[in-house]
């Protein structure tokens, strides 16, 4: 999700890529981005919403409206779910990455992939995510 959603695929880091955790700090800010990203679709405020992507993903996507119209159209498990499960953030090659596990309203698991940005204020914030649906179902 260019921003929650990103448009271009996320490319595999390579077997040689590097992988590292980050500090407990960069985590927990980390996840805490993306929560107040899901508050915010909960109360169906795009603007809010808007705020935590990047600003190469908020000029992507145009707009608040624009944005959370393809949340809803492609992205309806994030969106609306029941259920989720953060896992540690971790740095993959140049990428930091957020796996979030999502059950979505009819029991169907998918997995969230969340790049993240540092901006240059120090805040962290969401450059795209990609959406996949797994084979599992949550009771």
């Amino acid at each position: 999700m260019a921003g929650l959603v990103w448009v271009p695929m996320l490319a595999l880091a390579p077997v040689s890529a590097s992988v590292s955790e980050l500090s407990a700090a960069d985590t927990r800010a980390i996840r805490e981005v993306v929560q107040s990203q899901f508050d915010a679709f909960e109360d169906d405020d795009a603007p809010a919403a808007f705020a935590l992507t990047t600003q190469a993903s908020r000029r992507r996507l145009g707009s608040p409206d624009d944005f959370m119209r393809l949340v809803k159209e492609q992205y309806g498990p994030i969106y609306r779910h029941r259920a989720v499960l953060f896992s540690g953030a971790q740095v993959i090659g140049a990428d930091t990455l957020l796996i979030v596990r999502l059950t979505s309203p009819d029991s169907h698991v998918w997995i969230a992939i969340y790049r993240m940005e540092r901006e240059t204020d120090g805040k962290w914030k969401i450059d795209g995510c990609h959406l996949l649906e797994t084979t599992s179902v949550s009771i």
